[in-house]
C-alpha cells in the first residue's frame, strides 16, 4: 500500500512539471504573437501614416490641376483675344486695276473705287506710278501759278487684241477705273508678270494683262496689273489722253525665248496670302 501511495505521488510530480513545462510553452508562444502582433500594428500604422500623406498629396495635385485648367483657360482667351486683334489689325490692300468692284475672294471688302491717274504719257518728269484716285477729292491749301507736277486721267490704247475685237471700240480711249481692295486675313500681297496662277499657298484675287506707257514716248510708268475683264469711265470716250496704258509684249534677245514669245502680251495675276 505505501507503495502505491509513494508511486501515485511520483505520478502526480511529474505530471505537475509537464504542466508547467506546457504553461511555460504556451506563454511564450503567446508573447511571440504578441510581438508580432506589435510588428504588424507598427507596420499598419506607418502604412497608413503613408497612405494619409499620399492622400494629402493627391488632394494636393487635384488642386494643382484645378489651378492649371483655370490658367490655360485664361490663356486661352488671351490667345484668341491676341488672334482676334492681329485679324482686326492686320491684312493686306491692292489696287484691282480696270475694275470698279473687288475680286469676289474671302475676307476682301472695297475701300473705295475710282479713276486711274498719272503723270501725261510725253511728260519726261513727274512720277513713274498709276494711281487710283477717288471721285471725291478733299482739298487743303491751294493756288495758281508756279512750276507744278500735274494729275492727268488715264487711257486705254491699242487694247483691242487683248479685250475682245468687239470690246475694241469700247475700251480704246475710253478711261481706265479702279478699285482699292482690303484683305482682312492675308497680310501680304504680290503681282506675278507672265502667270496667270499664284504660287501654292496663295490666294488669287484676280488675273490680268501686263499695262504701261508706249515705250516710245517720253514718259515712262510702273508695270501694272490690269484685270482681264476690264471696265472703263461712263461717258468718257474722248480721246484726251493723258496718262496712257498699253499692252506689254514679250521681245526676245536678253529675254529667253523659249519659253517666252516674241510679242506675246504677258499676262499677270495679283495674289494675297
Amino acid at each position: 500500500m505505501f507503495c502505491k501511495i509513494v508511486s501515485l505521488s511520483i505520478f502526480l510530480s511529474l505530471a505537475h512539471s509537464q504542466d508547467e513545462d506546457a504553461i511555460t510553452k504556451l506563454q511564450n508562444a503567446v508573447l511571440v504573437l504578441q510581438h508580432r502582433v506589435s510588428v504588424t500594428e507598427a507596420q499598419l500604422e506607418k502604412t497608413q501614416t503613408r497612405l494619409t500623406q499620399a492622400d494629402v498629396k493627391l488632394q494636393q495635385a487635384e488642386m494643382n490641376a484645378a489651378a492649371l485648367k483655370t490658367q490655360l483657360a485664361k490663356e486661352g482667351k488671351e490667345i484668341q483675344r491676341l488672334k482676334n486683334s492681329y485679324t482686326n489689325n492686320s491684312g493686306t490692300t491692292f489696287v484691282h486695276w480696270g475694275r470698279t468692284s473687288c475680286p469676289g475672294t474671302p475676307s476682301t471688302t472695297l475701300v473705295y473705287s475710282g479713276a486711274v491717274g498719272g503723270t501725261h504719257y510725253t511728260s519726261q518728269g513727274g512720277a513713274a506710278d498709276y494711281v487710283c484716285l477717288p471721285p471725291n477729292p478733299q482739298w487743303n491749301k491751294y493756288g495758281n501759278g508756279g512750276l507744278s507736277s500735274s494729275m492727268y486721267g488715264a487711257e486705254y490704247e491699242q487694247v483691242d487684241n487683248l479685250f475682245g475685237k468687239k470690246n475694241a471700240a469700247k475700251f480704246h480711249d475710253n478711261d481706265v477705273v479702279c478699285a482699292v481692295c482690303h484683305v482682312a486675313s492675308r497680310s501680304s500681297q504680290i503681282m506675278i508678270p507672265a502667270r496667270r496662277q499664284c504660287q501654292s499657298g496663295w490666294t488669287k484675287e484676280y488675273e490680268g494683262y501686263l499695262m504701261a506707257t508706249y515705250e516710245g514716248q517720253g514718259g515712262k510708268k510702273l508695270f501694272t496689273c490690269v484685270d482681264e475683264n476690264p471696265e472703263v469711265a461712263r461717258g468718257s470716250f474722248e480721246d484726251k489722253n493723258g496718262a496712257l496704258m498699253y499692252r506689254v509684249i514679250a521681245q526676245c534677245g536678253s529675254l529667253q525665248c523659249p519659253n517666252y514669245v516674241q510679242g506675246r502680251e504677258l499676262t499677270c495675276v495679283v495674289c494675297t496670302k
